[in-house]
């Protein structure tokens, strides 16, 4: 075989030099995808996948054999205005030989056919949206697990991406009931219901009494059931509830004339959450694109939850759109050089008037600063994965050389010219924001008069010191599986507690920020420790 055609049968099975002088080994998962023809926006094509993955911590080899996980697949290119960028994030339905869908639990995230391969490609960070998820667990709320990967695609490096979970109902993603189509009546009929916020190019949906900010009436677009399988019934039971809620939420006393206060349709945590992490991203998509706000069934609480996040990518000061580069201002009065505000809820601006909301949302916001949203937690949190990813960014930009020192989007200028600037304004934007923030936050978290939470892990667990250097002592009631995570999720050290009280030897853990998991059968408590 001569040369020339030796190279066109490597490039012609995927191992081309090309990708071999990009990527060799990793600490991150290889993902391997291959399809025979060029990747749509939609429908979907067939393919296959391939993931190599050493779950001992080791590191991958391109060379290794698809050892964690390989099938066939349907893929198809995602999202609006980043379709135009070479690196693509795509949309993948993991499926069997018989080309049905199957469900797989990828990186301990839970079973699902459904998931997406992010490509973060106007955030030069590669951690805005990783961040942003992150965040919004710590705050107790849903936010789609996520893995750092590597990929390939038909033998071509195509750099770093997040393995993230879709936005579904689940049992392990947005737990809500199941809406049959014969949950027609009573407490069936009542949940669970996700509606979507988004861009009204031919939305499907149910239009408010009230308008949105943009001056015409607001529209919910289905989501949960989808559009083609909601029956009429269900259809008129959510709008019939969230007009209810509305009403109340936009009377002057805040109470509908059932004599119902808008708090007490909501789950008024997920709203002062969603609302804190929009407004500290400063996210100039925030509250209506890619908003989503959910309805489980009565039975099961039955409260409109805000969330899941999800569009997070231009935010921390990396666009000038709504003046998102600025770290002072409120987001949600969208009044910062902001536009699409058709499909923006004007529920934010009247919760924002109401001392009931503010004041929780003020102890929320002191609650947070004190912990994970401290400016030292998040910076530490960055310079952590920054760190763990340092080599498959370095490749990431090897490939995408055109995306640091240039403007590849909205930017404000200057445009930093190294990664590591690109890291130190982020970070100075951050610590801008926070304290402005910490200033303008309206409330009084001594006057929060909602009925206090039931009696929960956190009120039974303590874990001290914090930060420690050597030892780490945890409190807990009963037996309880203990557990010591690196941030990304791989097990450290793990007991189980049977007395109530537990002493932990640090000795064997690198300096830095782990997770303190602390698991019964009662419920499960998670906190940050620092080891010094």
């Amino acid at each position: 075989m001569g040369k020339k055609s030796l190279l066109l049968f490597l490039s012609w099975i995927g191992f081309i030099s090309f990708y071999n002088a990009q990527l060799s080994t990793t600490k991150l998962p290889i993902v391997k995808i291959y399809t025979e023809d060029d990747i749509p926006d939609e429908p979907k094509i067939f393919g296959t996948i391939g993931i190599i993955y050493d779950t001992t911590g080791g590191v991958n080899s391109i060379n290794d054999p698809l050892n964690y996980y390989s099938s066939k697949l349907g893929i198809e290119t995602r999202g609006n205005s980043t379709q135009g960028f070479d690196k693509k994030t795509y949309s993948i339905e993991l499926r069997t030989a018989a080309n049905e869908d199957t469900s797989v639990n990828l990186f301990g995230m839970g079973g699902e056919e459904d998931w997406i391969l992010h490509a973060m490609v106007i955030d030069k960070s590669q951690l805005r949206i990783p961040m942003s998820f992150y965040l919004a667990q710590r705050m107790g709320q849903y936010a789609s697990e996520f893995k750092y990967v590597e990929l390939i695609l038909n033998g071509d490096y195509r750099g770093t991406y997040i393995l993230v979970e879709k936005i579904k109902r689940d049992d392990d993603r947005v737990d809500i009931a199941k809406l049959d189509s014969d949950d027609l009546a009573g407490d069936s009929v009542t949940g669970g219901y996700i509606l979507r916020m988004d861009w009204l190019d031919n939305p499907v949906g149910f239009e408010s009494n009230y308008n949105s900010q943009g001056g015409i009436p607001m529209f919910y677009q289905w989501y949960y059931p989808k559009a083609e399988e909601i029956k009429p019934q269900q259809a008129t039971y959510i709008q019939n509830w969230m007009e209810s809620f509305e009403e109340a939420l936009f009377a002057d006393n805040y109470t509908n004339s059932q004599g119902v206060r808008y708090t007490d349709y909501i789950d008024v945590n997920s709203f002062t959450d969603f609302l804190l992490i929009n407004e500290f991203s400063k996210n100039s998509d925030g509250y209506k694109l890619s908003s989503y706000v959910h309805k489980d069934k009565d039975s099961k609480g039955g409260k409109l939850v805000a969330g899941p996040i999800w569009d997070f990518d231009q935010t921390y000061g990396v666009s000038l759109v709504c003046s998102n580069n600025i770290p002072t201002g409120w987001t949600y009065l969208q009044n910062q050089d902001c536009w699409d505000l058709e499909s923006m809820p004007m529920w934010w601006q009247n919760m924002m008037e109401d001392p009931v909301f503010q004041n929780r949302l003020k102890c929320r916001w002191t609650e947070f600063r004190q912990s994970f949203m401290h400016t030292d937690s998040i910076v530490n949190w960055i310079i952590q994965d920054t760190t763990f990813l340092s080599n498959a960014l370095q490749r990431n930009f090897d490939k995408w050389d055109y995306f640091i020192g240039e403007s590849i989007w909205i930017e404000p200028e200057p445009i930093p010219q190294s990664y590591e600037e690109e890291i130190s304004v982020m970070i100075s934007w951050i610590s801008a924001r926070l304290n402005w923030m910490d200033v303008h936050m309206p409330g009084d978290c001594s006057q929060d008069n909602l009925s206090a939470p039931a009696l929960g892990p956190a009120d039974l667990v303590k874990i001290y010191p914090n930060p420690t250097k050597e030892k780490l002592y945890i409190e807990c009631p009963k037996q309880s599986r203990i557990q010591i995570l690196d941030l990304h999720g791989k097990i450290q050290v793990e007991v189980i507690s049977t007395n109530g009280y537990t002493m932990l030897s640090l000795n064997k853990l690198s300096s830095g920020a782990y997770f303190v998991t602390v698991e019964n059968d009662q419920a499960r408590f998670t906190q940050k420790i620092i080891r010094q």
